[in-house]
């Protein structure tokens, strides 16, 4: 008797052993592929946007940016002799505008203005550098015939009367036929009478020490 249920006992615990075995699979089953796909799902519906390299590796929208503009006619200003491509650099002139500037100074060539930090950069008020001029260092390599600022050679600029000067500031020393002379009144506005006075005798004292290295 106590063999029988003995028996029954163990086959009663080896039935719930199998059906529990045969349940644990679709269960597990289940919370596997609800847990896998409810958590994708959930990580997809919460994934951040992607990182801005992402988006410019390709090919993402971005906002547009503004490209900083090189303003026209800023930086230094430099004549330029058109036939040969030769150029100096020129003050700021307020009796003058520079174009005027440049011809009064190259009058027997044609004449361009061009601006920038350095010759290599500059360009002309529309915009067109000065490597793209027909003739740009051109008198690095040759020397062309009749190109002359003053009419006579080609190193040499247009004589000016210091009066007409459009470079003159107060405070300018001029050596004149008279001696040394110091501006008291400059050129900056368009037909202003330049004066000018004796220097003060320090003054000569420290020109005259000063050699001579031109005279005309």
């Amino acid at each position: 008797m106590r063999q029988m249920l003995l028996i029954r006992r163990c086959a009663a615990v080896f039935a719930v052993t199998i059906a529990g075995v045969a349940i644990a699979p679709h269960a597990e089953a289940r919370d596997f592929f609800s847990s896998f796909f409810g958590g994708l799902m959930g990580a997809l519906q919460r994934a951040p946007s992607p990182p801005p390299f992402v988006n410019e590796l390709f090919g993402g929208q971005q906002p547009e940016q503004s490209q900083p503009r090189v303003a026209r006619g800023s930086g230094t200003a430099y004549c330029v002799r058109t036939c040969d491509g030769r150029y100096f650099p020129m003050s700021a002139s307020g009796g003058q505008s520079r174009v005027e500037s440049c011809k009064s100074l190259c009058p027997a060539s044609e004449t361009r203005v061009v601006y920038g930090s350095n010759i290599d950069n500059a360009a002309t008020d529309s915009g067109k550098p000065y490597s793209d001029l027909p003739n740009a260092f051109k008198y690095r390599t040759e020397l062309v015939a009749g190109c002359t600022c003053n009419g006579k050679d080609a190193g040499g600029l247009a004589k000016i009367d210091v009066e007409k000067d459009p470079t003159l500031r107060k405070g300018d020393i001029v050596a004149s036929a008279d001696g040394l002379v110091v501006a008291t009144r400059g050129a900056e506005h368009r037909g202003a009478a330049v004066n000018f006075s004796p220097v003060s005798r320090s003054a000569r004292a420290q020109f005259s020490k000063l050699p001579v290295v031109a005279a005309q």
